[in-house]
């Protein structure tokens, strides 16, 4: 008969075998892992900077409603030209109309109890203009419109005439809060066209899917398609070169569209505190050269050098929202810096924007999840990257 004992000894020993090797793999993966660290180094570098901007208008309104109720129309769409002054939008007054019939009605019954000697007509004026009135029959017949719209927009142009009884004085009642109740409705009818204060391009309509206006709230957004302000971040030190360009030799801005340099001037540098400050240059574009709210290179060019926080490139991470690096917080876990870089000089990158000169920056290779507790094991100077 064959004995079977050692092969069961053989397959207990294996079994052991690799529940220590799978132990022992487990607890090794859940150490935390150890990384190495540097602080941002100062350095003296160009004034020199090539970076993606974004591009708005300098001269822009954003157009609100005096009152709030259903807009019957927009007589405009985004990407028309408007002139100062041209009705953007016709709030429907409906509603207001039915309280001016109700408050009229009030006033004359409240007047026809007081001592009177003769009556009156008093006429009240309609709420949209008669050159409106021809602008939303041209509108109609383009098809910009409905009939209905066209109509409504008809109607409220007619004036009203209303017979109001005078009196005497003596114990009639007293009307006041009547007539300035009118006199408040007639200013919101008045108020329901709203008009472009300035001419430009139409680049936003708010609530256009529910035509709803709100009482202070944007309605309607006008800019001019020039000049337009490219707006970028940079260190304190080069804002003060950039103030005082007749010290340093001048300073050449432009913006790079598809190839073209179109020239520019610095309008705007920031005084806020802490590493960086905001700069806007200013440039006059032609018609359709740029769109509003995309981004365009705007290079700044001087001959000057100033000290700026530095990196070295291959610690620098490429993500979804552009450059970043991995930083360590006061309680040893990963947190996650979105920097703005410039020029590089012999493998130290200029950092715009995003870091403070005390940051600990993890140097480590690798990727590591936000949140993530690390070990430290030291800063840079005790070695090399790793």
């Amino acid at each position: 008969m064959m004995n079977y004992s050692w092969i069961r000894k053989y397959w207990i020993y294996i079994t052991v075998v690799a529940a220590l090797l799978i132990a022992g793999g487990v607890f090794v993966w859940m150490q935390p892992k150890t990384v190495q660290v540097m602080n941002p180094v100062e350095r003296q570098m160009p004034v020199r900077i090539s970076h993606e901007a974004n591009i708005t208008a300098l001269h822009k309104a954003s157009v609100e409603s005096t009152v709030s109720g259903p807009v019957s129309t927009f007589t405009v769409k985004v990407g028309d030209m408007v002139k100062a002054g041209q009705v953007l939008a016709m709030i429907d007054t409906t509603s207001l109309q039915q309280q001016l019939q109700s408050l009229l009605g009030q006033l004359q019954e409240a007047r026809s109890r007081a001592p009177q000697q003769s009556a009156s007509t008093t006429v009240v004026g309609g709420s949209v203009s008669s050159a409106d009135v021809e602008r939303a029959r041209y509108m109609r017949d383009a098809g910009i419109i409905t009939n209905r719209e066209f109509e409504t927009i008809a109607a409220r142009a007619q004036s009203q005439v209303v017979t109001v009884p005078s009196y005497s004085g003596g114990s009639g009642a007293d009307t006041s809060g009547i007539e300035a109740a009118i006199a408040k409705i007639q200013a919101q009818m008045a108020a329901a066209q709203v008009l472009s204060p300035m001419e430009g391009r139409v680049a936003a309509i708010y609530n256009e899917d529910r035509k709803i206006a709100i009482e202070g709230k944007p309605l309607i957004l006008i800019q001019q398609d020039s000049p337009v302000v490219a707006t970028l971040s940079v260190p304190q030190s080069f804002g003060s070169i950039l103030k005082q360009p007749s010290i340093t030799g001048g300073v050449e801005v432009y913006l790079d569209v598809n190839g073209t340099q179109v020239p520019g001037q610095i309008t705007f540098v920031g005084t806020e505190s802490g590493p960086s400050i905001t700069v806007k240059a200013t440039f006059n574009v032609q018609s359709g050269q740029v769109t509003i709210g995309e981004f365009y290179t705007l290079v700044i060019e001087t001959k000057a050098e100033a000290p700026a926080l530095t990196l070295p490139k291959e610690v620098i991470r490429d993500g979804e929202n552009g450059k970043f690096v991995y930083v360590l917080t006061d309680e040893n876990t990963i947190d996650i810096k979105t920097i703005e870089i410039g020029l590089e000089v012999d493998g130290a990158v200029t950092i715009l924007d995003g870091l403070n000169p005390t940051d600990r920056v993890v140097t480590s290779k690798g990727n590591f999840e936000l949140g993530e507790s690390v070990h430290l094991r030291c800063y840079v100077t005790c070695g090399g990257f790793n």
